[in-house]
């Protein structure tokens, strides 16, 4: 595979000294790079991963960058809803400024489960960030000026929510673009429900556009997106994919969505982006929330 290497110039992040973020999927690629950027303007990180030696490395490569880093590594399975309450009890214990729901798989076997049952990619992508989310709502929502990013796709737009969600469809493509949809819908839908309960906690939506990370390794959709990247010339590094992400997560009067807004939104400087428009219908959210609260059976308290 071609190299791929960082083309966007930092940004320049506000001092976060005294906030405290959890980055879940933070043992590599968009995830990783998210953490080390925190961590480098003074926010101390918990590296939310499934597997503790991946997030201990992750976590000394974080060092090397930032020697005076103040990282905790949690374990938590995103497809399992027990090892997310368990996760969200630990790490809930103390404020949450900031939670960036950025881990997420692909898949290549149409019949692939969660331990709980769901379709993998629907259970991982979005109803494990939805029982996060849930599970640390008390530390968020109690937290001046909390936020939660939620990471999208470009293949979000091809996505929908309909009977059957959280299901396989038979088709791992379908699936993947539904969960991306999910996760932008329920940024948009959390926002509209924390203003009208006037909750001080800003939910914000993120895609980064293609990205060369190890979700494009196991053959299922995201494979497509990374090989059109390749050939486009497209194919950003993680450091640069982070970019719309750490932007959601910080930047001032934060809009609803934020990605690449070059090639097609595949790459290039991050900046708001036009919401979908699954994302600007209420009932659209509605339905969601409805539907997460009875697959998971969690509700998040607004």
């Amino acid at each position: 595979m071609r190299a791929v290497r960082d083309r966007l110039k930092p940004l320049s992040l506000p001092d976060l000294a005294g906030q405290r973020a959890v980055v879940t999927g933070a043992s590599g690629g968009i995830g990783l790079a998210t953490a080390a950027a925190l961590a480098g303007a003074g926010a101390e990180v918990v590296l939310a991963v499934r597997d503790r030696q991946r997030g201990e490395d992750a976590a000394t490569r974080i060092r090397v960058e930032h020697p005076d880093a103040d990282l905790r590594v949690e374990l938590v399975d995103l497809g399992s809803l027990r090892s997310i309450a368990d996760a969200a009890d630990r790490i809930g214990r103390r404020p949450v400024d900031l939670l960036i729901n950025n881990a997420g798989v692909g898949s290549d076997d149409p019949g692939a489960l969660t331990r709980d049952g769901f379709e993998l990619q629907v259970g991982v992508n979005y109803l494990g960030a939805w029982a996060l989310s849930a599970g640390l709502w008390p530390a968020l929502r109690y937290t001046d000026g909390a936020r939660v990013v939620t990471l999208g796709s470009t293949m979000a737009v091809r996505g929908r929510i309909e009977h059957g969600f959280g299901s396989p469809t038979g088709s791992v493509y379908r699936s993947y673009c539904d969960s991306k949809l999910a996760t932008v819908v329920f940024a948009s839908e959390l926002r509209r429900r924390a203003e009208r309960a006037r909750i001080g906690v800003t939910a914000v939506a993120a895609h980064p556009g293609w990205c060369a990370t190890a979700i494009f390794d196991t053959g299922g959709p995201p494979a497509v997106v990374t090989a059109i990247g390749r050939m486009t010339g497209a194919l950003q590094s993680p450091a640069d994919g982070a970019q719309p992400v750490l932007l959601a997560a910080t930047a001032p009067n934060a809009a609803a969505y934020y990605g690449p807004l070059k090639h097609r939104g595949s790459a290039g400087p991050p900046g708001p982006v036009p919401p979908l428009p699954a994302m600007l219908d209420p009932a659209v959210g509605e339905r969601l929330w409805d539907l997460s609260a009875t697959l998971t059976g969690i509700m998040i308290d607004l």
